[in-house]
């Protein structure tokens, strides 16, 4: 559901005015724009190449220049320069004070008179410290040899770094989140400092990177872990935290009873749950609930199979009311722990084009919740007449218009789809139909016949006097 991160590392538009001369760039420099989105945030940073974990390459010792690109002499002692050298020993002393809980290395190269990016710094590291990773790294993006001023004056550089993690139970592999770092030397002698770190969320860029912000990027967070859940909130929350844990995991024990298809390999879920309005806007716009699919953090970047997700819910939502009763607003949670929990399926994060067929994954994950939360809706469009007969499309579960009701219809219908199969074939008949479309959204009619026996036609004959029945008293 999410847009996919990019960045522009090119130089700052303030650099640019300072300099006469266009900046002179020795080796390869990799933009987070990638000249839109040639290459994936896999091919970003630093790896072997085969390897499908991402490994920082072979480069001079720290402090010593890199050697030069074939044909490409070396630039000249008497300019600015920052180095992969310089660029690797910051993500190198990050990485080290992450596994170590080192406050003061993991703000290495941080001005140290600017108070408000320290504080923010040390509170990622201490949030992402509360967090079970198997793996956790940062890197340097790859190609970046020499990049240099004109003069031996001041000098700034935007570079994207990455953020390759894994948490354990949850991700089968690292998954990448991207940061733009503003680097900066005074002068030719001077040290490199970090004067800035944004997020890097690239729209138009073909990869499924986790969402920026994660979780850890706000306030001070709490971590409460049950069997299945991995529930982050923040601290101001944490005293409603168990609850909110103990009714996510109900709604995942459950889910996992409904489940008669092909095993299910997650163990555990990673789940947000906000309730700062602005933190709720941040990462779930107008949603209540979202289930963001994540790629490897390796090349393939979004047309590579789904390793992960990443739950987030609004904390504000009914589901996550004071009220003592387990059941109250389960649906939202067990639809996306849903999404989540057969992700393994699909052969790409991305919805069409290759990826998972999105009226499916609704359907199912309506299904699953037993939520009739748009019966109203596809009753209305009965009664108009405008049920069609014929099995939904992706574009159907689209608002052309706010309160959209056929889009509300659409998704009923879909989750009814589902359910028919279940009723008519057996629930493990529906499953393997969603593992199925899942895989190749190309094939519904290898999928109908595999599940019913019947081609399109004569299914959706049947189905359709099923909808009508459900829906039209």
């Amino acid at each position: 559901m999410s847009d996919t991160p990019t960045a522009d590392a090119a130089p700052t538009e303030a650099v640019r005015r300072r300099r006469r001369t266009p900046l002179l760039v020795v080796g390869g420099i990799v933009t987070a724009a990638l000249v839109a989105g040639a290459l994936t945030i896999g091919g970003a940073f630093d790896g072997d190449g085969d390897s499908t974990v991402p490994t920082a390459r072979e480069r001079p010792a720290d402090g010593a220049p890199p050697p030069a690109t074939s044909g490409t002499p070396e630039p000249p002692a008497t300019v600015t320069r920052i180095t992969h050298a310089d660029v690797k020993a910051l993500t190198d002393a990050r990485t080290r004070a992450l596994r170590d809980g080192d406050a003061t290395a993991f703000v290495t190269g941080i001005d140290p008179a600017d108070a408000e990016l320290l504080a923010a710094q040390r509170r990622l590291l201490a949030n992402l410290r509360l967090f079970p990773f198997a793996r956790a790294e940062f890197l340097p993006p790859t190609g970046l040899d020499v990049v240099r001023a004109e003069d031996a004056g001041a000098y700034s550089y935007d570079i994207v770094i990455v953020f390759s993690h894994q948490l354990e139970g949850i991700d089968s592999e690292p998954v990448a989140e991207a940061y733009t770092w503003t680097l900066s030397r005074a002068s030719i002698d001077a040290p490199v400092r970090i004067t800035k770190i944004v997020g890097s969320n690239p729209t138009s860029h073909p990869t499924r990177p986790v969402r920026y912000p994660a979780a850890w990027d706000g306030d001070e967070l709490a971590v409460v872990e049950r069997e299945h859940i991995l529930l982050a909130v923040a601290a101001t929350d944490r005293a409603r935290a168990a609850a909110w844990a103990d009714r996510a995991e109900l709604a995942a024990k459950r889910n996992a009873e409904a489940w008669h298809g092909p095993a299910i390999t997650p163990r555990r879920f990673a789940v947000f749950v906000p309730t700062k309005r602005e933190t709720v806007r941040g990462v779930l716009g107008a949603l209540t609930g979202s289930c963001e699919l994540v790629t490897p953090a390796r090349p393939g970047g979004g047309s590579m199979p789904p390793v992960g997700a990443r739950v987030t819910f609004d904390g504000t939502d009914t589901a996550f009311a004071s009220s003592t009763n387990p059941d109250t607003g389960i649906g939202l949670i067990r639809r996306e722990l849903a999404e989540a929990m057969v992700a393994q399926f699909a052969r790409s994060s991305l919805i069409g084009g290759g990826g998972r067929s999105r009226w499916v994954s609704e359907g199912f994950a309506y299904y699953l919740a037993g939520d009739n939360s748009y019966r109203d809706a596809a009753r209305a469009e009965l009664r108009a007449g405008r049920f069609g007969g014929k099995l939904p499309v992706d574009t159907d579960l689209l608002p052309k218009a706010k309160g959209d009701q056929a889009a509300g219809a659409a998704f009923h219908i879909s989750m009814l789809t589902i359910r028919y199969l279940a009723e008519k074939y057996g629930a493990a008949k529906a499953d393997e139909f969603v593992v199925a479309m899942y895989a190749d959204p190309a094939s519904l009619d290898a999928a109908i016949k595999a599940a019913s026996g019947l081609d399109r036609e004569a299914f959706e004959a049947g189905w359709a006097d099923y909808v009508r029945a459900e829906i039209g008293g």
